[in-house]
């Protein structure tokens, strides 16, 4: 009730009506004491009040952790033409998740040999990038369109998703349902705490990737025969 106080006079301030605002203004003081009163005289309600909202958050994280956040996988046209092109190279899917920078070809350069220094890609792999631009953490999109990108002849999938292993899993997911083929992902670990990481994720969608993709991946795909390969090093 307070806070419904408070936003209907925040509400009506703005439109002009001083008149009308103070009212509500002076309701909601009202509304604030018999809630601070209430608090100090009966203090279960507040630790039972507490006990739910807890109980929500960890519900809405375990929710935000396993969910795939996307309901359809749409592949543009060019997209589709370089999943094409590396099965007609070796009948294989080798996917680099990175995240993108300047996008400039020494990137791609560096990232590929870097990854092919401390994972297990193989050596004739035709390797895709995989860029996740987090757009809302907050969202939940129904569709995951992933754009085909060329830089000076490295291929990259690119997309705009709420969280960046949930879509990565996504695409790994259908990408295998698709085309037959089981696709394989390399990483890198996340530089610095893990902690800090995790809330990354929580907040902002980003955060320890490797980790929690391959968590969301076990997640979504019980038999160990048909998960996506995921590998992590450095």
């Amino acid at each position: 009730m307070v806070s419904g106080a408070f936003a209907v006079t925040v509400s009506v301030a703005r439109s002009g009506r001083r008149a009308m605002a103070t009212g509500f203004a002076l309701l909601t003081l009202v509304l604030l004491y018999a809630l601070v009163y209430n608090i100090m005289d009966k203090p279960d309600g507040i630790t039972v009040s507490g006990f739910f909202v807890a109980g929500i958050i960890t519900v809405s994280l375990i929710s935000r952790t396993t969910e795939l956040r996307a309901d359809r996988f749409v592949l543009d046209e060019a997209a589709r033409k370089s999943v094409a092109d590396t099965l007609a190279h070796d009948n294989a899917i080798s996917i680099i998740a990175t995240g993108r920078k300047a996008g400039a070809e020494a990137e791609y350069r560096g990232r590929e040999r870097e990854q092919r220094g401390t994972n297990p890609v193989p050596g004739p792999a035709y390797v895709l990038f995989l860029e996740i631009d987090v757009v809302d953490p907050s969202d939940f999109s129904e569709v995951l369109t992933v754009h085909g990108v060329e830089v000076d002849g490295h291929r990259i999938l690119r997309a705009e998703a709420p969280a960046a292993p949930n879509a990565i899993t996504a695409i790994l997911l259908a990408l295998r349902d698709s085309t037959g083929v089981r696709p394989h992902c390399y990483c890198a670990w996340a530089v610095g705490s893990p902690l800090k990481d995790m809330f990354r994720y929580f907040l902002l969608g980003r955060g320890d990737t490797a980790s929690v993709t391959r968590e969301i991946i076990r997640e979504h795909e019980p038999d160990p025969e048909r998960r996506p390969g995921s590998h992590v090093g450095g």
